[in-house]
């Protein structure tokens, strides 16, 4: 497992971030997998009082998403966490991907987290990516050589703490430079604005999400 500061090693405007936040509240912790995964027999390390640097296991993501993602507007079924955890899994221990986490204090639960990794058309060789660059056309060009935002969680129990915004302001602040993009549910969501906010634009419509209607593409321009 490799812990980065920025893809050259350098710090990162994500990284100034993490650490100019007050005493008492978590740090957005930055982790990079291996270029080439983690291989088959990756388990992750628990979260845990003096526990950081690593990404955390399956069955944390799952758990921490399906509880942001069980609340309205999205009231999710559950299988969705399970299904989007196994695709972390699958990610971390086949490809290099990038997290920003915080956990709780003092029992150092994980508390938030963004993921995803770089994206290039001809390494996405299964149905989903096949589906999202038909529907998305010509625009699909403009997801080349960026960075999929594949997702981000808060515990619910820790809203009104900009938990959830100072996870995804340090991811973008790593890939920044690269453009990155995201597809959500195309409804007026807390997660929504925010994403505007932080100035992702809608791009089009890619497949399917968890509430039945084609999902949102948003993209975000290199800065």
């Amino acid at each position: 497992m490799i812990v980065m500061n920025d893809l050259n090693g350098q710090p990162s405007p994500g990284d100034c971030l993490a650490r100019s936040v007050p005493a008492d509240e978590p740090a957005v912790e930055i982790v990079w997998g291996m270029l080439k995964g983690l291989g088959p027999l990756w388990e992750g390390v628990p979260s845990g009082p003096g526990i950081s640097g690593v990404l955390p296991p399956r069955r944390e993501i799952e758990a921490l998403y399906g509880a942001a993602a069980a609340e309205p507007p999205l009231n999710e079924d559950p299988r969705f966490a399970a299904i989007f955890a196994d695709v972390y899994d699958v990610s971390v221990r086949n490809g290099q991907v990038l997290m920003t986490l915080t956990r709780t204090q003092p029992d150092g639960r994980l508390s938030s987290f963004a993921y995803g990794h770089h994206w290039k058309w001809e390494e996405q060789k299964y149905p989903w990516a096949f589906e999202l660059q038909s529907r998305l056309g010509e625009a699909s060009t403009e997801l080349e050589s960026t960075f999929a935002l594949n997702l981000l969680a808060r515990d619910p129990k820790q809203r009104d703490r900009g938990l959830g915004r100072r996870t995804l302001e340090t991811w973008i602040g790593e890939v920044g430079r690269f453009g990155c993009w995201l597809q959500t549910d195309d409804i007026d969501s807390p997660a929504r604005r925010l994403y505007e906010r932080l100035g992702f634009t809608e791009l089009g419509h890619g497949p399917e999400a968890p509430n039945g209607q084609p999902g949102l593409v948003m993209f975000r321009s290199p800065r």
